[in-house]
C-alpha cells in the first residue's frame, strides 16, 4: 500500500492485515462479493471476512487515522469487544475533537458506551455533547429523543 505519511504507514502495518485487490485484475470471485464499485475502498472486516465498515476514496492523514479507528471500532462492536471499541473511539476524538469525522466518532462512542453499560444515563451525555458541538451534523440528527 502506498501511504507515504509515516504515522499512517505505522498504524496500518501494526494494526491491520492488509490486502490489496485490483478491481480489474484480481479474480472476480474475490472482488465481486465485496461490493466495491470505486477505488480506493477500505474495508474493515473481521476474522471471518465479514465487512463491518467501509470508507471510499482518499483522505488526508489526519482523517485517515480516524477512519482506521472507526473501522476497527466497528469490528470490535460486532465481536462484543466494547472496551476496545470505546478506547479506539475516545482516542480518535481526543486526537481530533473538531475534525471532520468527530461527529461520527461521538455518535458511535455513545452506542459503544450503551452496549457496554446498557445505560441511557451513560449514552445520552455523549450524544448531547455531539448535538452541542455539531448541531447541524447528520449524526446529531440521528439521535432519538430521550424518553424519561
Amino acid at each position: 500500500m502506498t501511504y507515504p505519511d509515516p504515522e499512517v504507514h505505522r498504524q496500518l502495518s501494526e494494526r491491520f492485515v492488509l490486502l490489496k485487490l485490483d478491481l480489474f485484475k484480481s479474480p472476480r470471485s474475490m472482488v465481486r462479493p465485496l461490493n466495491v464499485i470505486w477505488t480506493p475502498t477500505l474495508l474493515f472486516a473481521d476474522r471471518r471476512g465479514t465487512v463491518h465498515y467501509r470508507s471510499v476514496n482518499f483522505l488526508p492523514p489526519r482523517e485517515f487515522l480516524t477512519i482506521l479507528d472507526l473501522g476497527e471500532a466497528h469490528v470490535d462492536l460486532r465481536w462484543t469487544r466494547m472496551d476496545s471499541a470505546i478506547q479506539r473511539l475516545e482516542a480518535a476524538f481526543e486526537r481530533d475533537p473538531a475534525g471532520k469525522l468527530a461527529d461520527e466518532v461521538l455518535y458511535w462512542l455513545a452506542i459503544a458506551t450503551y452496549l457496554k453499560t446498557h445505560s441511557n444515563d451513560e449514552m445520552y451525555p455523549i450524544w448531547y455533547k455531539l448535538q452541542e458541538l455539531f448541531p447541524d451534523s447528520i449524526w446529531a440528527t440521528r439521535i432519538p429523543p430521550r424518553v424519561w
